[in-house]
């Protein structure tokens, strides 16, 4: 079958959704028809994965938080090594730095980024650390950082990670040896009680949702000025779940998840005044859009849906707009849908 293959993390744990039993690989075709293969057990709530080449980076989002590394296989993951410790609470995002030689794990609960080295004779043992302080104005929310998202912003030679907890995208540096390094006076800094949540990096600008006021902002990454702010979607009564997952199409065309809808907001970005309009919105059927990520030929979009145990297949029109579900097929709270 022709098309894209992802893997999709999943909770273990049943907290939102039934308990799953791993990871599993998925095969959508060009007409959007799907088959998922079965559960990969590769240890404890691997809700967010990354992959480099054939190796697969899982962080495992537990009070004692775990990075993971596998070797990926058509429909398999063998592991490289032990699972080591983050040495902090939650990690629910990872990324390969530039070079392949490390990952980067953002900490939710712990408030902190650490660095892993990756490689066959290595465990993904914790390099350094960076972590952070302070708040929002949001007591139940904001009390704290909450790293949520590691981005590569590789024109500047720096990542970006935002931070829910402090209003703000924060700006790290990581050396050859692994070594993190946190510039605070470069921050992005957010409108009080966003919340940002995960961006894009677009040209010279960081395309922001935020899960607390449901907004998408636009950010200037040499000045670090938020240019431009946005609903994220029109007519949604907001239950206090907001913006997760966004993505961008080549055309142009900003992709939100938004779990007030249970579904996606269209935004379309015009780089000429830095400007966002709302287009479009589509509700999957399901509950709870945690991630999201297009096929490699941009015509469907893959929800993970993981309030309701599943996955939507998203038919998009020519411009990267949802236009209809094609299909829905049964898996349990995953969490994270990886293009391989």
């Amino acid at each position: 079958m022709s098309g894209t293959r992802f893997w999709i993390g999943a909770s273990t744990v049943g907290a939102l959704g039934s308990a799953a039993r791993g990871v599993r690989p998925l095969e959508v075709a060009d007409d959007g028809s799907a088959v998922l293969g079965e559960p990969i057990d590769v240890g404890p709530n691997p809700m967010f994965l990354a992959q480099r080449g054939d190796i697969v980076a899982i962080v495992h989002e537990l009070a004692d938080g775990l990075v993971s590394t596998w070797r990926a296989g058509d429909e398999t993951l063998a592991p490289l090594a032990a699972p080591a410790p983050t040495g902090a609470a939650d990690p629910c995002h990872v990324a390969f730095d530039a070079t392949g030689a490390f990952v980067l794990a953002a900490n939710y609960s712990g408030s902190r980024v650490s660095a892993h080295r990756v490689g066959d004779d290595a465990d993904a043992a914790l390099v350094s650390a960076i972590d952070f302080t302070g708040h929002g104005p949001r007591a139940d929310r904001q009390e704290a950082p909450h790293p949520h998202q590691v981005v590569l912003d590789p024109a500047r030679d720096r990542v970006l990670v935002p931070d829910l907890g402090a209003d703000r995208v924060r700006v790290l540096r990581l050396d050859a040896d692994g070594r993190l390094g946190h510039e605070a006076s470069a921050d992005l800094l957010l409108h009080p009680g966003a919340g940002p949540r995960h961006l894009v990096v677009v040209d010279d600008v960081a395309i922001v949702a935020n899960e607390l006021d449901r907004t998408v902002s636009v950010v200037d990454l040499a000045s670090g000025i938020e240019v431009a702010t946005a609903p994220l979607g029109p007519d949604v009564t907001p239950r206090g779940l907001g913006a997760s997952t966004i993505r961008m199409t080549r055309g142009g065309v900003v992709l939100v998840g938004d779990r007030d809808l249970d579904g996606v907001q269209a935004l379309r970005y015009e780089a000429s005044d830095r400007s966002l309009m709302h287009i479009g919105s589509l509700a999957t059927g399901g509950r709870h859009p945690r991630d999201l990520e297009l096929t490699a030929d941009e015509r469907h979009l893959v929800v993970a849906d993981q309030g309701s145990d599943s996955l939507a297949i998203l038919a998009l029109d020519a411009t990267g707009v949802p236009e209809r579900v094609v299909a829905t097929l049964p898996t349990e709270a995953p969490a994270c849908v990886l293009r391989a």
